[in-house]
């Protein structure tokens, strides 16, 4: 049983009787609403882009700051008398002022920026961190990809190509480590059976800690423009 985007998935198999699972569905009424509930709150509350709006980078809170300027850029940079506050400066060129004419125009640019810088710093985090943790492992992957995935953090399959979600940026460096290690583990067991988890155990032993974090974030962790 899955709840995604407030939808209801039952999987099971042919010879199971509707009659058993509107039992089963029935059983799990609170846990289903609770789940929905949460979406429904996570949906509405979402990280909208705006200026001053927070959002995660390396597991801590950083401001946006929303400019123009004549050349299209995103850095962060630490406000002394700020009591140290960090602010990500999203800069749109001037150029296209005139073409963004309201709020969800500018979020829209503003998100595009981001998805670009966050790419660039997830690829100079994860790649150096794979070599090491490869080393440490003794697994190493053929290929290796940071891209765009809608609901996941990373990937292996049976050709030995890994590949990682570029927003893994947004969490703290141990739990972009424990994805890592996650996949690499993968190279040996292409699922997740008791020695797969042994595995990941054996090399990160906090790895319950990485995923309970991933878990009680997740609302932070989700990128979706105002409707």
């Amino acid at each position: 049983m899955q709840v995604k985007q407030g939808q209801v998935i039952v999987r099971a198999p042919d010879f199971v009787k509707k009659a058993v699972i509107n039992d089963f569905i029935r059983d799990k009424s609170v846990w289903l609403k609770s789940k929905i509930l949460a979406q429904q709150q996570a949906q509405t509350n979402h990280f909208d882009f705006s200026h001053g709006s927070e959002i995660l980078l390396l597991g801590k809170k950083v401001k946006l700051a929303i400019c123009f300027g004549r050349k299209a850029q995103v850095y962060s940079e630490t406000n002394e008398n700020d009591n140290q506050k960090t602010w990500l400066y999203v800069v749109i060129n001037e150029r296209n002022k005139a073409k963004l004419n309201d709020s969800d125009a500018v979020s829209k640019q503003v998100k595009k920026q981001l998805e670009s810088y966050f790419k660039v710093q997830a690829q100079n985090y994860i790649f150096p961190r794979l070599t090491a943790l490869s080393e440490q492992t003794l697994l190493s992957p053929k290929t290796i990809q940071v891209r765009q995935y809608p609901a996941r953090w990373g990937s292996c399959n049976n050709r030995e190509e890994v590949s990682f979600n570029y927003l893994l940026i947004m969490t703290p460096p141990w739990v972009i480590d424990y994805v890592i290690v996650h996949e690499l583990c993968h190279l040996k067991h292409l699922n997740h059976s008791i020695d797969f988890w042994r595995l990941v155990a054996k090399h990160y032993p906090s790895y319950q800690d990485a995923k309970q974090w991933l878990s009680n974030h997740r609302n932070d962790l989700v990128w979706q423009l105002p409707c």
